[in-house]
């Protein structure tokens, strides 16, 4: 009886602070796998937060959910032109796939589809990443990466990225479309 009296407090404390709830979210689940969160940082632009599954850890991950909050802008358009110049442009190994999600309640909703090579020349990223507008005019994402490694002479191969995302993208992208982002 005490642990339930406690909880309901400690839920009021929440609501009554202006605490939002999800973001107390420790768990993400996408393509049918869960990903417990492992990374938090903020800064004057954004706040980060980054999940992986349980058999994968920072150092060594094979597929990772990140999800930003973006600060200090209250559309799109504000952030697309910066984050293509700075983050996909310089990384990217060709041009990126922007499909805009036409079945949204959000004021805008777009989801991003590249490669980015790491530098390392041992993998590159596959990632889709959904951004939208909220009604509130908040911009927010969620971004799922899948490492794709190179072969032994540091190129891309085809055929083992033509296993892993031709049966998969398609579900993917249905299921990113769907995430409750906000």
């Amino acid at each position: 009886m005490k642990q339930r009296i406690f909880g309901v407090i400690i839920l009021l404390l929440i609501l009554n602070n202006g605490i939002n709830p999800n973001d107390l979210k420790q768990i993400e689940k996408f393509d049918e796998e869960e990903y417990k969160l492992v990374f938090t940082d903020s800064n004057d632009t954004n706040s980060i937060k980054e999940f992986l599954r349980n058999k994968d850890k920072l150092e060594k991950w094979d597929r990772m959910i990140t999800r930003f909050n973006w600060k200090n802008v209250s559309t799109i358009k504000e952030i697309l032109p910066i984050y293509l110049e700075k983050v996909i442009t310089p990384n990217s190994i060709r041009k990126p796939n922007i499909l805009k999600n036409s079945n949204t309640t959000h004021k805008e909703d777009f989801i991003f589809e590249f490669f980015l090579s790491t530098g390392n020349g041992d993998y590159i990223e596959y990632n889709l990443h959904r951004m939208i507008t909220t009604n509130d005019d908040k911009v927010e994402s969620f971004i799922f990466a899948i490492k794709l490694p190179l072969t032994g002479t540091k190129e891309v191969d085809q055929e083992n990225i033509r296993n892993i995302l031709e049966p998969n993208r398609p579900k993917w992208i249905a299921e990113i479309q769907k995430i409750n982002i906000n």
